[in-house]
């Protein structure tokens, strides 16, 4: 009896090693695969003409600023967090630019995840949003100059 008793306790022990130890859902994206232009219709002319892509990164080719969302699916219900790495080619100095998250009920409601801010070039930023069952989730980046853009991100599900 005690055998089964001690081998039980044994397997009871792995089986919640090995869920402690296994990694934690995430998802990741280029930039360039997961952007849309933000409020495009108010530019004078068509950003997605000069929005490109440098080793998977979006790149603002624009010879203006030019904003860009990115739509994050996820899985499950609570608090996401989200990585995100900026790429600037050619980077002007005492340039930055901001992105913040969001996540949406559709219906009007959202939720603010707050804003990070990238300054210098290969900066790898990290922020969470809520969100609630069935919402939606997405980071916006205002106004990236010209030169900049994003590389990867990285979130939870």
């Amino acid at each position: 009896m005690k055998r089964k008793t001690a081998s039980l306790f044994l397997g009871l022990c792995l089986a919640i090693f090995a869920v402690a130890a296994s990694p934690a859902h995430a998802r990741s994206t280029t930039g360039f695969s997961a952007f849309h232009v933000e409020n495009q219709g108010t530019l004078s002319s068509n950003p997605y003409t000069c929005v490109g892509e440098s080793y998977g990164a979006v790149v603002n080719n624009c010879s203006y600023a030019v904003s860009l969302e990115f739509d994050l699916p996820v899985d499950n219900s609570g608090t996401h967090s989200i990585t995100v790495q900026d790429y600037w080619y050619g980077w002007p100095n005492n340039t930055d630019f901001s992105c913040q998250a969001y996540s949406y009920a559709g219906n009007g409601s959202y939720e603010y995840g707050g804003q990070i801010t990238f300054s210098e070039p290969v900066q790898s930023l990290q922020f969470s949003v809520n969100v609630p069952n069935s919402w939606s989730m997405q980071v916006i980046c205002w106004n990236v100059p010209p030169g900049g853009g994003i590389s990867n991100i990285n979130w939870s599900v």
